[in-house]
């Protein structure tokens, strides 16, 4: 809508010759804004991923296994048993191997130990990306300050909810 205002206040301002190319300027808005349109349409509302990150909160661990293994199964990405303790999964996406920690999704602060968990299992298997998945509480400030220093991704909140629902979260 904005690119068409602009269309034709470019073609009624700027001389008949140059108009045609006033316009054609135009094109790259509607393109971005379209795109942004559908994007905005796929994703998902936030009602729906709060509601999806409550019945997260709600399942036992061997449900929740079972969802996050079906989500990467139907992301084409394969989820395999760790080889060290520490992690719950190891991941290989677009070939790259990342380990996994789930397993306290639901606690109501996440602290350092999951977190040098994960790193040492990391370490141990000679992966270079970490992933630990919680579905709400709080992530201690010595704890993300400890994943960023050691390449360990927090999903929690909107990335955690576009994976549930079938979505790869970007990053």
């Amino acid at each position: 809508m904005l690119a068409a205002a602009l269309a034709g206040l470019m073609a009624a301002l700027i001389p008949r010759e140059y108009a045609f190319f006033a316009i054609v300027g135009t094109f790259p808005i509607v393109l971005v804004g379209l795109i942004a349109a559908w994007r905005q349409l796929r994703t998902p509302s936030e009602e729906r991923r709060a509601a999806i990150l409550a019945e997260a909160e709600r399942m036992s661990w061997p449900d929740f296994s079972r969802q996050l293994q079906e989500r990467w199964r139907m992301l084409g990405i394969p989820a395999t048993a760790p080889e060290h303790a520490g992690a719950d999964w190891r991941i290989v996406d677009e070939g790259r191997i990342t380990l996994v920690s789930a397993r306290r999704w639901k606690a109501a602060v996440h602290g350092l130990e999951p977190m040098r968990q994960l790193a040492q299992a990391m370490q141990a298997s000679e992966t270079g990306h970490g992933l630990y998945i919680a579905t709400g509480g709080e992530i201690s400030p010595p704890a993300q300050r400890f994943a960023r220093e050691h390449n360990i991704q927090i999903w929690q909140g909107d990335a955690l909810a576009l994976f549930l629902l079938g979505k790869k979260p970007l990053g």
